[in-house]
């Protein structure tokens, strides 16, 4: 199971990245029928197209932002931007600015995943309309697909299959999301994310998928995973929130609010991150107050715009 990156490394001082020398605002193919497709996912037909972004400093970021009227915090819309790569020079930014150009890169790639995870649990339930789909129907190896890269090891005509799987395949608070990248990043200055995007600390065991620790301990053979974009990297969170035993209390949290039909509110939630960090509790005060202190309890409001204005 992946596990949270040490503290040590998210707060170092950080060396430069080299500065991209032709700055591409906006990277299209085929504008909005282009996305990224992460390898070795069985439903890639519910990608949620992202418009590339490619900036080498802030400014530029701030600019690309200012043409498509992307502020912070934004009303009601977010423009489908997917940044390819923090800029090299957040770290100099002031607090403020920093906060609000790290949630603006964050947002739009954070409510993609969502709504990704919102369409395969749609198909869920459309595959239960009338009851268990047939043994062997396409219905059928869809849903023993997807329960397989949950983790529900059952049966599709099992009577508790469909509740099963729903229980894992749900969304995080954009809130949530936010607050965590935000700690584990150091706002998107540590060097797990600007040299291998890896936005929430995520461990691996393989050697071809991660980096070294700077201050691993003599003995430990764990890496923290690299990936090939921050998309990957929001991608990974959500599973492994969504499958990890560690986190049943926060799926129980999530499934509970459901039931009483309730918002899925990110300071509640929050609550099943106990084993997120070895600091337990005293982290999860600090995603708590996080939270509170930047107001992302509403951002379960917002919601993609259809296609992003191209000047």
């Amino acid at each position: 199971m992946p596990h949270q990156t040490s503290e040590f490394d998210a707060r170092l001082p950080l060396p430069l990245l080299s500065t991209v020398a032709v700055v591409l605002p906006l990277l299209v193919a085929g504008l909005l029928d282009w996305f990224v497709v992460i390898p070795g996912d069985r439903s890639a037909r519910f990608e949620i197209p992202l418009v590339v972004v490619t900036a080498s400093d802030a400014d530029t970021l701030e600019s690309i932002f200012s043409r498509h009227d992307y502020f912070w915090p934004p009303e009601i819309t977010v423009p489908p931007l997917l940044v390819a790569r923090i800029p090299s020079d957040v770290s100099r930014l002031q607090a403020e600015r920093k906060k609000s150009l790290f949630f603006r890169i964050m947002l739009p790639v954070v409510l993609a995943e969502n709504e990704r995870v919102r369409h395969l649990r749609q198909a869920v339930r459309e595959g239960f309309e009338n009851g268990a789909p047939p043994s062997g129907s396409e219905q059928w190896q869809q849903l023993t697909a997807l329960a397989r890269d949950y983790g529900v090891e059952m049966d599709v005509a099992d009577p508790l299959f469909e509740r099963r799987l729903l229980k894992r395949v749900d969304v995080i608070p954009p809130g949530l999301m936010l607050a965590q990248a935000a700690n584990e990043s150091a706002w998107g200055t540590s060097r797990f994310a600007r040299e291998g995007n890896n936005l929430f600390g995520e461990w691996t065991w393989n050697a071809d998928q991660g980096m070294v620790p700077l201050r691993r301990m003599a003995g430990a053979d764990h890496y923290v995973r690299v990936f090939p974009d921050l998309r990957s990297s929001v991608r990974a969170y959500l599973k492994n929130l969504n499958t990890g035993s560690a986190y049943r209390e926060l799926r129980g949290i999530r499934a509970e609010l459901r039931e009483a039909g309730r918002p899925l509110e990110p300071l509640a939630l929050a609550e099943g991150l106990l084993r997120y960090s070895e600091r337990g509790l005293d982290y999860v005060a600090e995603i708590r107050a996080m939270i509170d202190y930047n107001r992302l309890s509403d951002l379960g409001r917002l919601r993609l715009a259809e296609s992003p204005r191209v000047d």
